[in-house]
């Protein structure tokens, strides 16, 4: 093939024979995951300096007790000023940062911890409204690039001071900001229609992935001779090279992707439509009940998620008086078990022929929500006397949630449809909210660790998610909106969206090739 390229001209719609295609009518699969690595790894980027803080607070000369003025001045002498070659003097910097030592105040930490959740909730909406006027690829590269650079700048930054600091920071939570719309995208483009329980399970798991790669990888570098900046060079270059491969790759719309077959193309439009664009109906969402329970079981499960992720170890160690090096290992085992669980419940939710989509959806969110809830009231009876239950049942509460793929988030894909990626961009927005809450939640009852403190946080978070489950079990649906179908309330709606109008009709295709009218 001369001049190969993976993009193809909609005037030249399947005119490659399939035996010329390669991955055997299976790039969707590619996409996805190719997809769920890039969330994976600006997850991680996030993640860095969660487990490098303690590194960075080494025995070397304090840095972080110096201006930002004395520490530019001094970083300019030795880059510039400095005798030797530019390659000597970056490497003598690079040792500066490494043997500096960086001492936090705890309120400085809470700022760079959470800000990270405020530069995504900043950029969720700026970002929606350029997927809608660009298309997802190029934003979505970009934003890539952009927690690309800032991951990299982190150990100059800190060098430089607190405040620079916390710009990278704010930025790297800039690069979150397209997940959930990248997902809603994904899964309503690329997904058959019998598949998006599995799309949305998969790409869920970067919540999983990030840590599971950033923990072993910061622990390894910071204790070696290369140092704790080497932790943010690598997740960089990763990050770096999977975006690369995401714009070189990834299409929007299957259609014009010149490694998808006809018989592939098929599957996927399936039930789906001709991939036209249509404008999103703002008013008909937000006046919907069903989208309003989706967010709500959205925020709850949001809230759950952050409560065990950020607030494990620390009831592990103070409560239940496990030894701080035995946190980080059980803080890390929901995450594998909820990686597994999500991938086979997305299969599962997709191929269960026992219930229709709207029972299933309901069944689904009583086993994450109802089931996290009960968890959550179970860790407010067990006594401090059985440290190994309690772990239980937190490993429990982290895993169960797992069923979110079958549960709002299918009813979101399956409900909304080609406008799924709006309410998985408000979605991006509540899932930083809940992160930014969980602290405050927690900081009202806790002073002391104490067991009867922390009885009021799973109380809280056991009647919350418990009436938000039941909010969706009256309103939840699995079935297409009104709002969804072709032609509604054209005169109505705001903005244009790059996604499919659902249709029952399939694409017809003519002697391999789909009429140029029809895509």
């Amino acid at each position: 093939m001369v001049g190969f390229s993976v993009s193809r001209k909609l005037s030249q719609a399947q005119q490659v024979p399939d035996q010329d295609l390669n991955f055997h009518h299976k790039t969707r699969f590619i996409i996805l995951v190719i997809c769920t690595l890039c969330l994976s790894i600006a997850q991680s980027d996030t993640l860095t300096l969660n487990f490098t803080i303690i590194c960075m607070s080494g025995d070397g000369a304090p840095v972080s007790n110096r201006s930002a003025l004395t520490n530019l001045e001094n970083m300019e002498m030795t880059l510039v000023n400095a005798s030797g070659s530019l390659t000597d003097n970056v490497e003598n910097m690079e040792h500066k940062i490494a043997d500096g030592r960086y001492n936090y105040s705890p309120s400085e930490k809470s700022l760079l911890f959470s800000l990270v959740a405020v530069g995504a909730m900043v950029a969720v909406y700026p970002v929606m409204l350029l997927i809608q006027k660009f298309g997802s690829r190029s934003i979505v590269f970009w934003v890539g690039m952009l927690s690309t650079v800032s991951t990299a700048l982190i150990p100059w930054m800190a060098y430089i001071g607190f405040w620079p600091l916390l710009v990278m920071r704010f930025f790297q939570g800039a690069g979150l900001s397209t997940s959930f719309t990248l997902i809603g995208i994904v899964t309503r483009q690329w997904s058959m229609q019998v598949q998006s329980a599995f799309y949305i399970a998969v790409l869920t798991t970067f919540f999983q992935i990030g840590p599971i790669f950033t923990m072993p990888v910061a622990g390894a570098l910071c204790t070696s001779s290369l140092g704790w900046p080497a932790v943010y060079y690598i997740h960089a270059v990763v990050t770096f090279g999977l975006f690369v491969l995401f714009y070189f790759f990834y299409r929007e719309n299957p259609v014009r992707h010149a490694l998808v077959s006809t018989k592939e193309l098929e599957k996927i439009q399936r039930g789906k439509g001709d991939g036209k664009r249509e404008a999103v109906p703002i008013k008909a969402i937000l006046t919907d009940p069903v989208i309003w329970s989706i967010w709500i079981s959205a925020i709850g499960n949001f809230m759950g998620i952050q409560l065990t992720m950020q607030f494990s170890p620390t009831y592990l160690n103070k409560v239940m008086g496990f030894a701080v090096e035995q946190t980080g290992t059980f803080s890390a085992i929901p995450q594998i078990v909820t990686f597994f669980l999500k991938v086979i419940a997305g299969y599962a939710a997709d191929k269960a022929r026992c219930c229709t989509p709207q029972t299933s959806v309901k069944i689904y969110n009583n086993l994450a929500l109802g089931g996290m809830s009960l968890s959550f009231l179970g860790l407010a009876v067990i006594p401090v006397s059985e440290p190994v239950l309690g772990l239980c049942m937190l490993i429990f509460s982290c895993s169960i949630i797992g069923f979110n793929c079958g549960a709002f988030f299918r009813s979101s894909a399956i409900y909304a449809a080609q406008h799924n990626h709006f309410i998985m961009g408000v979605n991006s927005f509540l899932n930083c909210l809940a992160a930014l809450l969980a602290p405050v939640i927690v900081n009202i009852f806790v002073a002391n660790d104490t067991w009867d403190e922390w009885w009021w946080v799973w109380m809280v978070h056991f009647v919350t998610l418990f009436v938000f489950n039941i909010v969706f079990q009256i309103y939840g649906k699995g079935v297409p909106a009104e709002w969804s179908k072709p032609g509604f309330g054209r005169s109505n709606v705001i903005g244009d969206v790059v996604v499919s109008v659902p249709k029952t009709t399939e694409v017809p295709v003519r002697d391999g090739v789909v009429p140029e009218d029809k895509i």
